[in-house]
């Protein structure tokens, strides 16, 4: 909806003007009366979801535990391939890349990370994991509760690289677009109108002026998206191609406070092992050349990689050579200025629920450090009372 310069401008109206941009809905925020203006986040936050449910158990392992061969006697990883990074914790071999991170103290890794009353729906605990709130039927995202909960005049606050609106997203408050290829982000014909009348509401005073610094504001971000290409680097694979897109939207500097993606191929109930070295070589090589090409363009202070799954995989493996959805896993937050090893317990192989690791360490706690670290913002509104993890040095 534009807005004739003649019309009435509510507050609920100005919030409804919006930019139809490529079949992307971007909202101009303004700042109004009884809202905060704030300055930029003081780290980008980089999302990324393992789709399928990671299996944690041979992706960081417990190489001395007994119970771990016993469990997985044909997935157990031998112990002389396995990337030892402690006395008693490892890498899957094929994380390579997560090895250098880790030696280059570029990651923490918080082990056993889960929820009560784990849900096992691939559909239901990924809803958990994006809002943020296992007790309540899905509404707004935990990063679009943060978007309302600290209001900016950015107009894009948020990217996601997919077709459709993650619910991680999902705010009252505008900001955020999805993305799957800046050829496509283009300005529809009709909007060069609209960018003249914001041009207009520019010139005079009061709300109305806001609605036309923000329009122009908003359309001239848009054309600047348009106008990206995908950076270069040694990446690989879909992943690889969406991190080329991630490293152009953080060169632009557009302000962004968080850009999410997806890597799938995570449901590994058969055949795993191949699979699974596959997957984890392509995530962590990726994210180490991410990692280092944010050093060479002086990025490396302002972003940050959490890395997260719906759920992990159960303790056994199964007949078929895979194993099933489970519950805790391991979570990875990479950058600079991390506080890097381990963080929290690791689940105990023996004390199990039903199969089922133990969680030790709340998810929301993982969020809440960030919230604060990252977004200078209290958790406590967003998330409930959960006491942030110490992750940031």
């Amino acid at each position: 909806m534009f807005l004739h310069p003649n019309d009435s401008l509510s507050r609920r109206n100005v919030l409804a003007g919006s930019l139809a941009l490529g079949g992307v809905l971007a909202l101009p925020r303004l700042a109004l009366g009884d809202e905060t203006k704030t300055g930029a986040p003081a780290k980008t936050l980089v999302l990324l979801h393992l789709n399928g449910g990671n299996d944690g158990l041979n992706t960081v392992i417990p190489y001395t535990d007994p119970r771990y061969r016993v469990l997985r006697p044909s997935l157990a990883l031998d112990r002389g391939r396995i990337r030892k990074v402690s006395d008693t914790l490892g890498f899957h071999p094929g994380l390579q890349g997560f090895e250098a991170l880790f030696r280059r103290d570029r990651m923490a890794v918080i082990n056993g990370v889960g929820y009560p009353k784990p849900n096992y729906s691939h559909f239901r605990s990924t809803e958990i994991w994006f809002t943020g709130q296992p007790e309540k039927t899905p509404t707004y995202g935990w990063f679009g509760r943060t978007l309302s909960a600290k209001p900016s005049e950015a107009p894009l606050r948020g990217v996601a690289l997919q077709k459709e609106q993650p619910l991680s997203f999902v705010s009252e408050t505008p900001g955020t677009v999805t993305m799957t290829d800046f050829g496509r982000f283009r300005i529809p014909a009709g909007m060069e109108a609209a960018a003249k009348l914001y041009g207009a509401y520019g010139s005079l005073g009061g709300m109305r002026k806001q609605v036309g610094d923000a329009g122009a504001q908003a359309i001239q971000v848009a054309r600047r998206i348009a106008k990206l290409k995908n950076a270069g680097g040694p990446f690989y694979g879909r992943i690889g191609e969406d991190l080329r897109k991630v490293l152009a939207l953080l060169r632009a500097d557009l302000g962004v406070e968080c850009i999410q993606f997806q890597m799938g191929g995570y449901d590994t109930h058969s055949n795993q092992a191949a699979s699974h070295n596959r997957l984890l070589a392509q995530l962590g090589n990726n994210l180490n050349a991410f990692q280092a090409e944010l050093d060479k363009s002086g990025l490396a202070d302002r972003v940050v990689t959490l890395v997260v799954s719906e759920f992990g995989r159960r303790a056994a493996e199964n007949l078929s050579g895979g194993t099933d959805h489970g519950s805790a896993g391991p979570v990875f937050l990479i950058g600079k200025g991390v506080a890097p090893g381990f963080h929290g317990a690791y689940p105990s192989l023996e004390d199990l629920d039903r199969g089922n690791f133990k969680f030790t360490t709340d998810f929301r706690r993982v969020y809440a450090s960030v919230l604060r670290a990252a977004f200078r913002t209290d958790p406590t509104p967003i998330l409930g009372d959960f006491k942030p993890l110490e992750l940031f040095a």
